[in-house]
């Protein structure tokens, strides 16, 4: 029984008209739609699968760069490119399938009884899915940049290479420009129909317009060449231009960014830096650090002398203060007169010391002998 149930199935799908897929609709075949719907599905479904193999399959390639140890990073940078270009292309190869169908969608606009414009829908389609290739390919290239930054800058400062911690940052940049450069040219070209050489003509002509236009960001990108050949100071040391003083943390094609001790960044022009003097403070090997006082008059000669001493005796005891310690008379006012305290810390400081909690103890310390000694004047500021 149940095998001739088995030959009665088998006679009934042998009788199947298979002709039925290789008919045409719209001038497309059955057949050709049905890939276009498996396409696109197995698109849906699998393009996180497929961008996860891919991802893995990419990674390989960083197995000289302990695999293990950035394969998380790597995946972060890689997967969310990798899955749309995956995505554009499955979904460009469903398009191609039943291609002579958006044929027939178009605009078409006539002048008489001639045919001036004729717009398929096909022609859309396929500049838009190059577009995105295009857009896509750029980023994914783009996060491979960004990756060996990060591989080289991690050797840079576990090597202390400050000169490569200064130019890597420069080089990422100058070659994420050239790569998004090349890509709208790519774009201009291909999807775009741009005639290339007549527009790079063309930019040469207006060249000088654009310099004029641009001049101070011309200007901030040739100083930062001449900040990292002529090296007045790297990343990671302390510079004061002005009023302006902090940690150098980056040094970029148009401005470098430099972090206060209170946590403030300071985003200064190159050209500023180029053009004005510049006090490296990581160039020494300490720091001299200033307390102001008003003292009023009253106070004698020897007890004058007394709390000079102490204040020397108290401030050596602190941690990291050093010598020198000088406390000189600087002017004198109707009612009080200025007393001036200078003390050295070593520079760098050790690290766990901080320095805004060094001048706060020694600023109190101070208040503390002159208040002990006499009520006639407070430690009114710091420098």
């Amino acid at each position: 029984m149940a095998i001739g149930t088995i030959n009665k199935k088998m006679s009934l799908l042998l009788d199947i008209d298979w002709r039925i897929f290789d008919r045409e609709y719209m001038g497309d075949k059955v057949s050709d739609y049905i890939w276009f719907a498996g396409l696109v599905i197995g698109g849906l479904l699998l393009k996180r699968p497929m961008a996860n193999l891919v991802t893995r399959m990419s990674t390989l390639l960083a197995a000289r760069f302990q695999y293990i140890k950035y394969r998380l990073k790597i995946r972060s940078m890689l997967f969310k490119p990798v899955e749309r270009l995956i995505t554009t292309i499955v979904f460009y190869a469903a398009y191609h399938q039943i291609d002579n169908f958006f044929d027939h969608f178009g605009i078409k606009h006539f002048i008489g009884i001639k045919e001036k414009i004729n717009l398929r829908l096909s022609d859309v389609l396929d500049h838009v899915f190059l577009f995105l290739f295009i857009v896509y390919f750029t980023q994914l290239v783009g996060r491979f940049l960004d990756f060996s930054y990060y591989i080289k800058m991690g050797r840079a400062q576990a090597t202390k290479n400050y000169s490569r911690i200064q130019m890597l940052p420069l080089i990422k940049e100058i070659a994420k420009l050239l790569l998004w450069t090349l890509s709208i040219f790519w774009i201009l070209g291909e999807v775009m129909h741009v005639n290339i050489p007549a527009l790079i003509t063309g930019l040469g002509i207006g060249g000088v317009a654009i310099a004029l236009a641009g001049k101070e960001t011309v200007e901030n990108f040739f100083a930062a060449f001449t900040i990292l050949s002529d090296k007045p100071f790297k990343v990671g040391e302390t510079i004061k231009l002005g009023e302006i003083e902090g940690v150098v943390e980056r040094i970029g094609f148009r401005s470098t960014r430099l972090r206060h001790i209170d946590g403030s960044a300071y985003i200064v022009p190159n050209q500023n830096l180029v053009s004005q003097s510049i006090i490296n403070l990581s160039a020494r090997d300490n720091r001299v650090m200033k307390v102001i006082a008003n003292i009023k008059y009253g106070i004698s000669h020897e007890k004058l002398v007394a709390l000079m001493e102490q204040i020397k005796d108290e401030l050596l005891k602190m941690q990291p203060v050093k010598e020198p310690i000088d406390i000189v008379m600087e002017s004198f006012d109707k009612e009080t007169f200025q007393m001036s305290i200078s003390y050295n810390l070593p520079h760098p400081l050790p690290a766990e010391a901080k320095l805004l909690a060094i001048k706060r103890e020694v600023n109190m310390k101070v208040f503390e002998v002159i208040s002990s000694q006499t009520t006639m004047g407070t430690p009114v500021g710091t420098s």
